[in-house]
């Protein structure tokens, strides 16, 4: 049976001294994770959450305990969640993938590790952990290492949302024996309302998950609507093809469109391909695809890789086998360290700017 103490980063925290406010964080994520808590034991009924700025500028939204308890319910159900698990949290608990992780625990009473939030949150832990969600950076690093990739691989359900998947991380998920499902959500729906699983028996589509209901808008956008948004539709930015009455497929950002010499790029396209050609030549380093100003163009495809100095490998590279000529970057730009968002997320906006600057 879970008992009513948090485990945060190495202490024992019991729920009686975080309701009572007694025990204070030393870190930001401990003073985050200690005030949601206590608010949420303590009843509060509206939370201000902040949107992680990773398509805009952040802004804070008010959402209701009874919106938050909606959503993770449909978590709970979904993957089972009981009062003997151990859920591990080890995203930023002041933003809502953080969040929703607490809520979830504490609504189906599981036992809750709360670590700070690091590249290999595995790594020290020695506990079984049945439910966790990470960052696709988080998920290639526990892979990475033989020890906490069998660690994973014991925990019932890991869920990794935030960012896309690489080529070379969908190969190695496939070679894991772990149960990983990708999440499609934003923090105007408490994170997901759709999944993907990865592995094993790998889909390609989201499904949506019960009680949701999925459309389009005029432009091929996703809208959502469920009693997490008081069924009032909710209109995305995120171009997708409708499969059937709750699977889509993603196809990218409308605003991640590059209008080079008239020629519309998606963006997202254009990296899944350049993702195919660092993966054949063994090349790891995160990239992104921007948009610089161009006179000519009007704007031309640029590539932006992670790294210290310039990457020989790529002089080699036969880039109109991959790409045509529209696609090819006109220009490669290297970068290090990517500029991150709090939640953890490469700042694609901020870099471009930066360096177009």
């Amino acid at each position: 049976m879970a008992v009513d103490i948090l485990r945060l980063n190495d202490k024992k925290i019991s729920y009686d001294e975080i309701k009572s406010g007694d025990v204070k964080g030393d870190t930001p994520f401990e003073q985050s994770t200690l005030w949601f808590i206590r608010q949420w034991l303590n009843g509060q009924g509206l939370f201000s959450l902040k949107t992680s700025g990773s398509t805009g500028e952040p802004k804070p939204i008010t959402v209701s305990r009874y919106q938050m308890r909606l959503s993770a319910q449909k978590t709970i159900d979904y993957f089972e969640l009981k009062p003997e698990d151990t859920v591990l949290v080890c995203l930023n608990t002041a933003y809502i993938a953080g969040i929703m992780m607490l809520v979830r625990a504490l609504i189906s009473k599981a036992n809750i590790i709360a670590i700070e939030p690091t590249g290999n949150p595995l790594v020290d832990l020695e506990d079984r952990i049945d439910f966790l969600a990470v960052v696709p950076l988080q998920l290639q690093q526990i892979l990475g290492v033989p020890k906490t990739k069998k660690k994973l691989e014991k925990c019932r359900s890991t869920i990794v949302g935030g960012a896309p998947v690489s080529i070379k991380l969908d190969v190695e998920i496939g070679n894991s024996g772990a149960n990983i499902y990708a999440t499609f959500g934003m923090t105007e729906t408490l994170t997901h309302f759709a999944l993907k699983r990865l592995n094993p028996d790998k889909e390609d589509f989201f499904t949506s998950l019960e009680g949701v209901t999925i459309g389009q808008d005029a432009r091929g956008c996703l809208t959502v609507a469920s009693l997490v948004t008081e069924e009032k539709a909710l209109v995305t930015n995120d171009l997708v093809e409708i499969l059937s009455h709750n699977t889509f497929k993603w196809l990218g950002r409308v605003d991640n469109v590059i209008n080079s010499g008239g020629v519309k790029l998606q963006i997202e396209e254009l990296e899944s391909k350049i993702g195919q050609v660092f993966y054949n030549i063994g090349l790891t380093n995160r990239f992104i695809v921007g948009a610089f100003k161009d006179e000519a163009l009007g704007e031309k495809v640029v590539l932006i890789i992670e790294s210290e100095k310039d990457i020989d490998l790529l002089n080699n590279v036969e880039w109109s086998n991959y790409l045509n000529k529209y696609e090819k970057p006109k220009q490669i730009l290297f970068a290090s360290p990517f500029i991150e968002t709090p939640t953890g997320k490469v700042d694609k906006k901020e870099i471009v700017k930066k360096l177009q600057n």
